[in-house]
């Protein structure tokens, strides 16, 4: 379920009930709840804006965006007719992590001239200092995680615009990034082993879990996607009878859901979390 807060350029922006969770991870993880609830909202704001620039960008070349949704795995924005030419879609991914580091950066410069405790919960203008610092670094971290070259992340399209553009067809540059998502989601998922294996495990790793199944999945998704829209879907992809690198064992993929969802954002301190573009 959720709730529509604002229109940005004729892109309903909506609020899923599962954000109110991301509230209670600020919480418990600065120990702060006035901290923990400024910087939970300054994050959401964080990630509408982000979305809002692949979304502008996208209705510059002709696209339509549906709307913006905002949730606890992060935010997607749900574009109708992807810019098929690589350098559309070079621009388009990229401008989520530059909005991000725009925003950071601010944050974080706002943050040095107040000379302000990153832990305090208050200063002499009433403001909650703690929220321009921690609302700045997650936005870096949310830029320098996306631009990990992988589906479902904005640096995974931006790879594929890069090999589509100078090396290969769109179809086998995405395979090559979604392979490498795949990669990525198991390591993040190992990473959340070895915590709970050493004794180091913390409640907010959950959410690295779920990410990384959500980016292994739809790092295939993606791949099938494009797979049928070149018109190859009776072609055997590369390596297919090996589940990790594509396809059944027969060959054939499976049929496509139509949706692909990428560009998993890190929320808390010491975690990340999901999403950002949906293809429809």
């Amino acid at each position: 379920m959720a709730y529509k807060i604002a229109t940005v350029s004729n892109i309903p922006i909506y609020i899923d009930w599962s954000l109110i969770l991301l509230l209670f991870f600020m919480i418990s993880d600065f120990g702060n709840p006035v901290l923990g609830i400024a910087v939970g909202l300054g994050v959401a704001v964080s990630i509408a804006l982000h979305e809002l620039g692949h979304s502008l960008v996208a209705q510059a070349f002709g696209c339509r965006v549906r709307d913006i949704t905002l949730m606890l795995l992060g935010g997607c924005a749900t574009i109708v007719d992807m810019p098929r030419k690589a350098w559309q879609e070079f621009l388009m991914a990229a401008a989520g992590p530059l909005v991000s580091v725009g925003v950071g950066a601010l944050c974080l410069a706002a943050a040095l001239l107040l000379r302000i405790d990153p832990l305090s919960a208050s200063t002499p203008a009433g403001y909650s200092p703690g929220l321009l610092f921690w609302v700045g670094w997650i936005n870096l971290a949310l830029c320098l995680f996306n631009l990990l070259p992988a589906f479902p992340m904005d640096g995974g399209r931006i790879l594929r615009a890069f090999l589509q553009q100078f090396f290969m067809t769109r179809l086998r540059a995405t395979w090559v990034a979604s392979r490498i998502g795949r990669f990525v989601a198991i390591l993040m998922g190992l990473s959340v082993v070895y915590s709970f294996l050493t004794h180091q495990f913390q409640s907010y790793m959950l959410i690295r879990l779920l990410i990384a199944y959500y980016i292994y999945t739809s790092a295939e998704r993606e791949y099938r996607m494009v797979l049928m829209e070149e018109g190859s879907a009776r072609q055997r992809p590369p390596f297919a009878g090996f589940p990790f690198f594509g396809g059944t064992a027969s060959g054939t993929p499976p049929p496509d859901d139509g949706k692909a969802v990428v560009s998993p954002p890190p929320y808390a301190r010491g975690g990340a979390t999901r999403v950002d573009v949906r293809k429809e």
